[in-house]
């Protein structure tokens, strides 16, 4: 069976060449070309012989996904719309700063989860995207994006990451690998719109990933209302298990909070997070809400709510910070890319 060679960590083709015959030290050389280099090609691999070359050929690939269209905001963000092998579409995005290049990558086809206010739950869930395709938005995207030095990375694209659990997680191994992208641990962080079960599976895998939580309100009842995950994994099994990846890692986590006009952003709501974040180690990060393709007709909040629930929060001395969003211009929240040609290939 021939298969993208990205999907196997460095042990793993370690363990596969020996056993079709080449010797294992050659998987460095290889894993150097696919991931330093970001060669596509086994023949321009030009330290390993062309027999073993034409070798590899006969028993891997090296699939890339096509790009169909890249959109630039005016603030840089880029976002990236992929072709898959099976015809299937997937987005990714770059969002650069003065110090740093961050990219977000998808780790689904559609997702499963329905989250109210996201452009990825219209879509539905089709898949889980191989090793291999999560990776290969890593390489196409650093060749095409200005910068040339990639610092940061978020499992934040279409889907929900620990949905896919093993393939984001060796993902995550294999571009920290010294041999690999060689990228920090620390660096790369996993979104979540809380899958309780997997934090805490993910709290023993020995990795001080970063982990970001998508929170946006703080009872279950009105929580349940725009994230129905709410309802198998509800806020007491979420904060335990984020209290367990706390102890764990002995890292600081993130909760999103995306501030929806109207909705939670009142001085309850405000109490209620407060109540919510005592204890943890923990920061709360507001977003306020920018995004015109719903499924639910939520209001942008105004400047005033805005600066009251950073403030209400910061006096009762939680960590908090305000993100605005980046790329509005390109509707660069994942899945509306994808949903804007699957309804223009539908109305054609």
């Amino acid at each position: 069976m021939i298969e993208d060679i990205r999907n196997y960590t460095l042990a793993e083709l370690e363990a596969r060449f020996k056993a079709v015959g080449i010797q294992p030290y050659r998987a460095r050389q290889v894993f150097e070309w696919l991931y330093k280099s970001g060669v596509e090609d086994f023949s321009l691999m030009s330290n390993i012989p062309r027999e073993l070359r034409e070798k590899l050929g006969e028993y891997f690939v090296i699939e890339a996904p096509k790009i169909e269209e890249i959109e630039t905001s005016t603030d840089l963000t880029q976002k990236f719309l992929f072709r898959l092998k099976d015809g299937s579409f997937i987005e990714s995005v770059s969002i650069p700063s003065k110090s740093r290049l961050t990219l977000c990558l998808s780790t689904q086809v559609g997702c499963r989860f329905a989250c109210a206010f996201c452009a990825s739950g219209s879509l539905g869930f089709k898949r889980n995207l191989e090793v291999s395709e999560i990776l290969a938005q890593f390489i196409a995207m650093r060749k095409n994006v200005p910068q040339e030095t990639v610092s940061n990375v978020v499992f934040m694209g279409v889907g929900e990451p620990l949905d896919n659990y093993e393939n984001t997680l060796k993902s995550i191994r294999i571009m920290n690998s010294e041999f690999g992208i060689r990228l920090g641990i620390r660096k790369m962080t996993v979104s979540t719109s809380g899958l309780a079960s997997a934090i805490e599976r993910l709290s023993k895998e020995g990795l001080q990933v970063e982990l970001s939580v998508s929170l946006h309100a703080a009872t279950d009842e009105k929580r349940s209302s725009i994230l129905p995950v709410n309802k198998r994994y509800p806020l007491k099994d979420l904060i335990k298990a984020v209290r367990a990846y706390i102890v764990a890692t002995k890292r600081k986590v993130t909760f999103e909070y995306v501030l929806l006009g109207g909705y939670n952003t009142t001085v309850e709501d405000a109490e209620n997070l407060s109540k919510l974040m005592r204890g943890l180690n923990a920061r709360v990060n507001l977003i306020p809400y920018n995004i015109s393709q719903s499924r639910l007709n939520f209001n942008q909040p105004t400047k005033l709510e805005v600066l009251f629930f950073k403030s209400y929060l910061t006096k009762k001395g939680i960590d908090v910070t305000l993100r605005m969003p980046r790329g509005s211009d390109i509707a660069a929240a994942c899945g509306q890319l994808v949903a804007k040609r699957r309804n223009a290939a539908g109305s054609g």
